[in-house]
This record gives C-alpha cells, sequence and structure tokens, in this order.
C-alpha cells in the first residue's frame, strides 16, 4: 500500500503539467488494484489549496472524486496521532508529520508526493510526482 499526499490530489486535479499527467497515470494504476491510502488531512488540504488557488468551484468534484476511486481508503486520524507526528517535529512541518504518524500507523513506508522534506524520515521512501 501507498500514501497519497495532498499536493498529489492537486496535481491530479489541476495541473496541465508532466507532474499532473503523472499524477493522473498513478490514478488509473489505483484504479487498476494499486492499494493506496490518504487521510481527511490530505483531503482538507486540498480543499485549501483549491480555495487558496481561487478554484473553489471543484472542490464537491474533487473531493467526491477521491471517495469514489477504487482501492483508494480514506483513512481518520485517531487520537494517537498527535503523539505519534510530535516524534517528527524536527524534520517536517506539523501538517507533513501527521502524514507521517498516520503512515506509522497503517505501517505505509511509501508516500507519493512533491515535498521532498519526507527523504528526511529514514523509514519513508518518497515517490517523485
Amino acid at each position: 500500500m501507498i500514501y497519497l499526499d495532498a499536493n498529489f490530489f492537486i496535481f491530479a486535479a489541476i495541473d496541465n503539467t508532466e507532474k499532473g499527467e503523472n499524477a493522473r497515470k498513478f490514478f488509473q494504476k489505483i484504479i487498476e488494484g494499486k492499494e493506496a491510502l490518504t487521510s481527511v488531512l490530505a483531503i482538507d488540504e486540498v480543499m485549501w489549496v483549491l480555495i487558496k488557488n481561487k478554484k473553489k468551484h471543484l472542490i464537491t468534484s474533487v473531493v467526491e472524486g477521491i471517495y469514489k476511486i477504487p482501492n483508494l481508503k480514506v483513512s481518520g486520524v485517531l487520537r494517537d496521532i498527535p503523539l505519534r507526528a510530535m516524534s517528527y517535529l524536527d524534520k517536517l512541518a506539523p501538517r507533513d508529520a501527521f502524514h507521517a504518524a498516520v503512515m506509522e500507523s497503517m505501517d505505509i513506508n511509501e508516500i507519493i508526493t512533491d515535498d521532498s522534506d519526507f527523504e528526511k524520515i529514514k523509514w519513508i521512501k518518497r515517490i517523485k510526482i
């Protein structure tokens, strides 16, 4: 299983460059059977980025689209995630520390993201978009 960071969804939804194309190709792999996970925190980030980029009108279709993708699970944030996240704050921003904590709690060590900061965590393998 692989974890999908928020920027993965943004690239897939609104980016017309190679990164957007790469994200959409990976979505196809998920549809075809590659198991993936994201969290409600990533979806919150997606919504914020869409609003910030004056694309609020896309929120409903993007978020509903995420929930319709077969083989993609959306995790809630369990009560121990903030406690786990604190151990990553020396290397990651708080939201990214939360993502790392979710990954750790679900025993996932791969993430698709454009954020190179995840490479600071030895057990995380970052797959570039």
